[in-house]
């Protein structure tokens, strides 16, 4: 079977998913910050052309790699099923958004593909799969952990940005802020800033900051290492093609 080599490039696009929800992370944070929940919808509908773009990329070579199995042996195996996968994640998101439908199952989905990544870099790891074993696994487990962190981005994006956009409310609203909810984890928001002065208001923050913090990380890592990884890769692959 001829070798048709792409992970040059599947390696750039991992780079920029990763760049892109590292940027749209810190913007749609600040926007939500000062603006409340419409603004951030803007935001978010603005974010998922690019990353519905590249999930349309991603799902076709996915695809087709599953269905051609253009690399040896089992390399397809490791490099197409969560690439695969993460091309359905980034669509079902683009969707989900689009028809302002809950986020949090395609964030599940994100989840349980980002356990799935971490699984196949270790296993690739114990076998030795690539001259750099421990980049790859590197690689892996920050585009796994990005994913996991997803799932409560997006339930987030549902209580604070979309639950407060498609439910009525009974009276004239004076400002975009979520009307608080009884026994809610998340503490409303006024545009301008958080009541941070209320202790009971200030811990949840925190642990959402802290848990957004850790998002932008492990994305912020992947990106860096899928893009060295790409730039070693480049240019044997440029002078070999097939």
């Amino acid at each position: 079977m001829t070798f048709v080599d792409t992970l040059a490039f599947q390696l750039f696009t991992l780079a920029f998913v990763s760049a892109i929800l590292f940027y749209s992370g810190v913007i749609g944070y600040l926007t939500y910050r000062r603006f409340g929940p419409r603004r951030t919808y803007e935001h978010l509908k603005g974010t998922i052309v690019p990353l519905g773009m590249i999930g349309i990329v991603v799902t076709t070579i996915g695809m087709w790699g599953e269905i051609v199995w253009p690399l040896p042996g089992s390399y397809n195996i490791l490099f197409f099923d969560p690439y695969l996968l993460l091309g359905a994640v980034l669509l079902g998101f683009a969707l989900s958004v689009t028809f302002k439908v809950k986020t949090q199952y395609v964030g599940l989905m994100a989840a349980m593909t980002g356990a799935l990544s971490i699984y196949y870099g270790y296993s690739a790891y114990q076998l030795g799969m690539t001259k750099e074993p421990l980049t790859m696994l590197f690689l892996y487990v920050a585009l796994g952990g990005t994913a996991i962190l997803t799932f409560p981005i997006t339930i987030f994006i549902d209580r604070m940005v979309l639950e407060p956009l498609t439910t009525p409310v009974a009276t004239p609203a004076t400002s975009e802020a979520p009307a608080p909810a009884s026994g809610s984890f998340f503490p409303s928001v006024v545009p301008g800033g958080f009541a941070d002065a209320d202790p009971q208001v200030a811990l949840p923050w925190k642990v959402v900051f802290a848990g957004f913090s850790l998002f932008l990380l492990f994305a912020v890592g992947s990106a860096i290492i899928a893009i060295v990884i790409g730039n070693g890769a480049l240019p044997a692959h440029l002078s070999s093609a097939p």
